[in-house]
């Protein structure tokens, strides 16, 4: 017989809610090889633009598509870095969102339990707050979401976490 013990708390401890407003979200659409030219040039070149989050995700038509939360200053420059590098002949389509907020936060426990994902995004979701973006490790949560909801998400998200 197998004992197991699992980590529960009525609602989830955070150390706290970190939210950086008047963000871009720079969406970048590309087959894989294109994208595979930019991250590699993004990891070498450190007088690239900076971005302050990154996320990857397989576009339905096929090819990869790229999430990318800078300053707004900066989108004109990660353009001009993607299409510097980009093969000709290779489509690359790009959007803007203007403005966004980048909240994160992370727990102690977030890797001890499930349910972290469905406690943010499903809450969120069933409040009908968008969100433009989402990714989750094992100990921390980040979304991108437009900036004039920001506080409305968290205030829903103090509602489901607390604040340790």
């Amino acid at each position: 017989m197998e004992t197991i013990a699992v980590y529960w708390e009525n609602r989830a401890k955070t150390y706290g809610f970190d939210t950086v407003r008047g963000l871009s979200l720079l969406q970048v659409s590309t087959q894989t090889d294109g994208l595979a030219k930019i991250g590699a040039l993004l990891q070498t070149d450190n007088r690239g633009p900076c971005f302050k989050w990154v996320l990857a995700q397989p576009c339905p038509q096929g090819g990869l598509r790229l999430f990318l939360v800078l300053k707004q200053e900066d989108v004109p420059g990660m353009e001009a870095f993607i299409n510097r590098v980009v093969v000709k002949g290779t489509a690359i389509e790009t959007e803007t969102t203007y403005p966004v907020a980048l909240i994160n936060f992370h727990g102690p426990h977030f890797g001890d339990r499930y349910g972290i994902a469905d406690a943010a995004l499903g809450t969120l979701r069933r409040k009908g707050l968008p969100i433009l973006a989402a990714g989750c490790t094992g100990a921390s949560v980040y979304l991108t979401v437009p900036d004039k909801r920001s506080a409305d998400v968290i205030t829903i998200l103090s509602t489901v976490f607390e604040t340790a």
